[in-house]
């Protein structure tokens, strides 16, 4: 194990990596202050706003606001998978390098979180596209980190398994309208993003959509104390199953532990506390 920054431990392979989020540090903390807008709306929605507009509806302490919204009215079961989504969204694009999230967090016709993929990752040096699910929770009953893990893997394989295998149009519509408000500065770029997709999507229009036409990100989030931490026993388990079945084109595995989910909730609130005062 390595620290990626402060606060967070990393196991890192090329197809695979394991993270232990220690403590929400200083440096977690400004990363998501600094990226927090840009990760629920999209960078290119929130690229000219102003960070002291506290009235501006995409600034930080306004998303604050509508996340909150958001959380509070759901199960403690769906808050557990925003927070994963969530942190994914935070601490993919460091732990994986080379890669960008070009797809943003909220819903953008309802309060709530898009419906679709959960991420689009892209990696501009191979001009390729990646689909992630991201499965989160706690500890299941009668089961250590590692068998807890694995399930959450097998979870989010099966679920983006079912999906690129529907003939389903309306994921890529999501997928299309994400990557046009995330992606801020290259038009290059995100032209080539789209035609990707809507290459994608245009399958479904023919029947022919299968998972094995597409690059995935699995990943598992388990909050849970890190004096039982996961290895990378699971990943490396669930990409020999995958290779084996042929499932997807290409697959990483990030597997994310956490002691608690609520710790970065409390810090979004204590924001909106501290610009109270």
């Amino acid at each position: 194990m390595k620290e990626l920054f402060s606060g967070i431990s990393l196991e890192k392979q090329d197809d695979y990596s394991v993270c232990h989020v220690v403590e929400l540090s200083d440096e977690i903390k400004d990363l998501i202050r600094k990226n927090f807008s840009s990760i629920c709306h999209g960078a290119a929605v929130v690229e000219d706003v102003d960070p002291e507009d506290y009235g501006d509806i995409y600034s930080y302490y306004s998303t604050i606001e509508s996340f909150l919204d958001r959380y509070n009215k759901k199960s403690e079961a769906t808050q557990k998978g925003i927070v994963g989504e969530l942190l994914a969204h935070i601490i993919l694009t460091e732990v994986l390098g080379d890669f960008d999230v070009v797809s943003a967090f909220f819903n953008q016709e309802e309060k709530s979180i898009k419906k679709g993929f959960d991420l689009i990752l892209a990696k501009p040096s191979a001009g390729s596209v990646w689909i992630t699910e991201v499965k989160s929770g706690t500890l299941h009953k009668d089961k250590n980190v590692d068998q807890t893990t694995a399930e959450f893997l097998g979870l989010a394989k099966n679920d983006l398994k079912k999906r690129l295998n529907e003939q389903e149009k309306m994921y890529w519509y999501n997928a299309v309208s994400s990557v046009r408000n995330a992606v801020a500065e290259d038009k290059d770029f995100k032209k080539a993003l789209v035609r990707i997709l809507k290459d994608s999507g245009k399958a479904t229009t023919t029947g022919q959509a299968t998972s094995k036409d597409h690059c995935v990100i699995l990943v598992s989030n388990i909050f849970e104390s890190l004096k039982n931490k996961i290895t990378n026993k699971p990943a490396k388990k669930c990409l020999a199953d995958l290779k084996k079945a042929g499932t997807f084109s290409d697959t990483i595995v990030v597997n994310i532990q956490k002691s608690t989910f609520s710790k970065v909730v409390d810090f979004l609130q204590s924001e909106l506390t501290a610009k109270g005062n």
